[in-house]
């Protein structure tokens, strides 16, 4: 489908061919200038501020058609004692094209792609502007604005002069968030909601819906590149820069694909009411604002699964408060780790099992770089388990996994998420809905990006040498059909 609606474009002349996006932009290096202007293709222009200016380092993006131009988001605060000149650049780029035109000067719409101060700062560069328009902030300020007479739904046609802008509603990162998507080169900017870094989530049920309509869009839409407001990963599949880092020289790459738009709706359907923390290669997800769980504090038993890398599996049930699958890499104290391992390599084969010291609710408690404490089992801890070691503490290095069941769904026994890393590689099964199974394995080979859903044709309860996906099943660490029959 993506294929025809290029071609179309392209026998229609309405497409423009982009030009390559830079492989480095401004990220925090010394001298470097505040603002930095890509012209991506004619009329489209990707304006970046620097890291050194503000550890934000907001994308902006001016858009020209023959008849006015549109200025999306005008950037965050610039560090104390230094200016961003952002209308000075945006007045000249506009006198130029202005000029090709056969025009004087250029009407200019400001408008964000949401509220947040990173985006907006710059608004006040453009009071008194000549022929200028700033759009306000509030879901009503813009759905009147564009004539989103549906928000959130529907969407609005906003025309440059010979250059037709679509703009959706994506409320869930912000109340007021938009996308623009741009025909001619085949753009679609998308803010917040989309980019690759840290995707913050204050309304999950509007950020899912928003998702979808987002991968309905694209799917009858020319996409050549999804641009966002930010960079925060790194080129390291899954890794992202800590947040407020001033210095980035190894950024991911600024433009993202129509398959991570795909990608972006079906983890969020997928990962159904609840989300914590959810990693991906190019992007993470996580909900900031939680509505309260209502859970009561009770003990969450895990499996231990690996010894060069530890992760920890929840023992989940159908019931509130056990009602989560959770996988997470747990870090292990030191004298407990080397114990641990000890232990194992006496003996091969055995199940290990960890229990929290106190009770407490779990998406209360498990936060990445969070930490509890624990009593580590040689066993089950509730079927004749032996201790290891008392009161360890446990850190919450990173998340796999971390999903509440939603009640009606049906089991999916082909469904399975990878993980774990260096020469230790795992299956979990995915859990749905009662009755179902909750198995571990590990297994000959990865399966692909850690966390995400595996298909297994035909797959039930796996069994050592049965071939899955690259490799094989090696060993079988944990069956269990009792506590999620019903």
């Amino acid at each position: 489908m993506r294929w025809i609606l290029l071609l179309l474009g392209l026998l229609a002349g309405s497409v423009s061919q982009a030009a390559p996006l830079p492989r480095h932009w401004v990220h925090g290096a010394p001298n470097e200038p505040a603002l930095q202007v890509h012209e991506a293709a004619p009329g489209l222009w990707i304006l970046r501020q620097s890291k050194a200016s503000n550890f934000e380092a907001p994308f902006l993006y001016l858009l020209a058609g023959s008849e006015r131009a549109l200025l999306l988001d005008s950037g965050a605060q610039p560090a104390k004692g230094s200016t961003l000149p952002l209308r000075e650049t945006v007045d000249g780029l506009l006198a130029t094209w202005a000029h090709t035109h056969g025009k004087k000067h250029m009407p200019l719409v400001v408008a964000h792609t949401h509220a947040h101060r990173d985006h907006r700062h710059g608004d006040a560069q453009f009071q008194g502007r000549a022929d200028t328009r700033i759009v306000g902030i509030t879901p009503a300020e813009v759905a009147a604005f564009f004539g989103l007479s549906r928000w959130p739904e529907g969407e609005a046609t906003f025309e440059l002069g010979g250059r037709a802008l679509t703009v959706l509603p994506l409320p869930g990162h912000e109340p007021a968030h938009i996308a623009v998507y741009d025909a001619r080169s085949g753009s679609l900017f998308s803010g917040d909601t989309l980019y690759p870094g840290l995707l913050t989530i204050r309304d999950w049920p509007a950020y899912r819906a928003s998702a979808q309509r987002l991968a309905a869009f694209a799917a009858t839409h020319r996409i050549a590149q999804v641009l966002g407001a930010h960079i925060e990963m790194t080129t390291t599949p899954g890794r992202m820069y800590p947040l407020e880092t001033a210095y980035q020289p190894h950024e991911h790459a600024l433009a993202l694909r129509p398959r991570h738009i795909d990608e972006l709706a079906s983890a969020t359907a997928a990962l159904g009411d609840f989300l914590h923390t959810h990693a991906h290669a190019d992007f993470l997800l996580q909900r900031i604002v939680a509505t309260p769980s209502g859970d009561p504090p009770n003990s969450h038993g895990m499996l231990v699964v690996g010894t060069e890398v530890v992760y920890l599996s929840h023992l989940p049930m159908f019931h509130v408060p056990h009602n989560y699958q959770l996988i997470f890499e747990a870090g292990l104290a030191d004298d407990a780790l080397a114990a641990y391992r000890a232990d194992a390599q006496r003996h091969p084969g055995q199940l290990y099992t960890l229990v929290p010291s106190q009770r407490w609710v779990l998406p209360e408690t498990i936060r990445e770089h969070a930490s509890f404490s624990a009593d580590l089992y040689r066993g089950h801890f509730e079927r004749g388990g032996t201790p290891i070691r008392q009161d360890i503490d446990v850190a919450v290095k990173r998340i796999v996994q971390f999903r509440r069941f939603e009640p009606g769904r049906a089991p999916q026994p082909e469904e399975w998420i990878g993980f774990g890393r260096g020469r230790e590689h795992f299956l979990a099964h995915r859990l749905e809905g009662p009755p179902d199974m909750d198995q571990v394995v590990q297994v000959s080979a990865a399966q692909g990006e850690e966390g995400a859903a595996l298909h297994l044709p035909g797959a039930k309860e796996l069994q050592v040498g049965q071939a899955v996906g690259r490799g094989r099943v090696q060993r079988v660490l944990y069956t269990e059909y009792g506590d999620v029959e019903k």
